[in-house]
């Protein structure tokens, strides 16, 4: 066992200090190395104000946001159920801008959030790490010091105790080595705490960043979940009127088909008798049609935006706006062949006029006919109204040529 006198042990203390006091002035130099570095890696730690360049893209972005926000917030109000198409495809719109924008904010945080755990788990081990080198490199200071300390002794009795001078410089040569080696020992128990440090610094850092980045991924994600529950109720309405249309736009094509066979195999029994004698209603044309009732045109023939289905289509006859209850004329001499509910037409009468011509008076509030009837140029047949798919009273004027319709402008005078 190693005896270690009074003197000695002031002596190893004195070592110690100043072994300690080097170690905060290099640990202070290191520290200034590492902020100048990271300082220069990252010119944004010397400026803690934005440029104005900088501002005005972030005041653009809040702005941007804050709108969505608010589109949003409307979209949430709005009664789908009562609101108009537009309005519902319009809010649906705005919640979906608002919904996208904010998955990428998700992925955005989570890809950052896994950077940082990942930095968090790697600086831990290095910590890790560097703690157990320091320990043991501080053991084997603790031994070199010791041992130093007893070969020193040892050197100072030996020039008085042994004869051999050359054996007292191999001892003191020795003891050279043993210092050597406690000053490379010192150097790299410095660089380890450093290390340690550092690594420490980093840990703290990526998990301050971690947890913040989780407490806003976590805020974020309850405010998507409502924006894509408000998404889920406007896209399920609106695929709920898509399938009406097209059931409803289904319904009309089968309609048209049908009225469509309909005329042809009537025409195709027998031709019109001749008409009963009626009274005249103005002056006919040249092919002996007569308007069948005083009134402007607000929608002709051809090609449309459907009023009520909003899909381009084609408009079989021409719209005479007039009061609910005006009297509708029978455009020339024929036989009724149809008058009763025709779907999309509402209330409808068909004229058959010979000569594979037809005329339709669609969306009536009355009909003043019978399926059978000779009815005259000008004789009443029925009464303007709003029945079937009419956004307002009026008459809807067909005139068909073997079933198909035609312009009725060029039959009229």
């Amino acid at each position: 066992m190693v005896t270690v006198s009074f003197v000695e042990e002031v002596g190893m203390l004195d070592e110690v200090g100043r072994i300690r006091r080097y170690a905060r002035s290099a640990r202070s130099a290191w520290v200034l190395v590492v902020f100048v570095a990271a300082s220069i890696a990252a010119p944004g730690i010397w400026a803690s104000l934005p440029a104005s360049g900088q501002e005005s893209i972030e005041d653009a972005r809040d702005e941007r946001e804050q709108a969505r926000q608010e589109k949003a917030a409307a979209a949430a109000e709005l009664d789908a159920a009562k609101a108009d198409d537009a309005e519902v495809a319009e809010a649906l719109g705005a919640i979906t801008e608002l919904v996208n924008a904010q998955q990428l904010q998700v992925e955005e945080a989570q890809r950052q959030l896994a950077l940082h755990r990942s930095e968090l788990l790697m600086a831990t081990a290095e910590v890790q790490a560097a703690e157990v080198e320091q320990a043991e490199l501080e053991l084997q200071l603790s031994q070199t010091a010791v041992s130093g300390f007893v070969t020193a002794g040892e050197v100072d009795t030996g020039f008085l105790q042994v004869d051999d001078v050359t054996r007292a410089l191999r001892q003191e040569a020795l003891l050279d080595e043993v210092n050597a080696d406690t000053e490379e020992l010192l150097e790299q128990l410095l660089i380890v705490q450093e290390d340690r440090d550092i690594a420490e610094v980093r840990a703290d850092n990526a998990l301050a960043e971690s947890t913040r980045i989780e407490s806003e991924l976590a805020v974020i994600l309850v405010d998507l979940e409502s924006q894509q529950a408000v998404q889920a109720k406007l896209k399920a309405e609106m695929e709920t009127r898509v399938r009406k249309w097209q059931a409803e736009l289904a319904e009309a094509q089968a309609e048209e088909a049908k009225l469509t066979d309909f005329i042809r195999r009537e025409e195709a029994k027998a031709a019109a008798p001749p008409p009963s004698p009626a009274p005249s209603a103005g002056n006919p044309s040249s092919h002996g049609f007569q308007w069948p009732l005083s009134a402007p045109i607000t929608s002709g023939y051809g090609y449309r935006v459907h009023p009520i289905h909003g899909t381009r289509r084609l408009h079989k006859g021409i719209d005479l706006a007039a009061g609910s209850g005006s009297a509708i004329a029978a455009a020339k001499g024929g036989t009724v062949i149809s008058a009763g509910w025709l779907g999309g037409y509402g209330n409808a009468v068909v004229i058959s006029h010979g000569n594979g011509l037809t005329t339709l008076y669609g969306h009536q509030s009355k009909i003043a006919v019978t399926v059978g009837q000779s009815v005259g140029r000008g004789e009443v047949i029925g009464y303007v109204g709003s029945t079937g798919q009419s956004t307002g009273p009026h008459l809807h004027f067909e005139i068909r040529s073997n079933g198909a319709p035609v312009d009725p402008r060029p039959y009229l005078p």
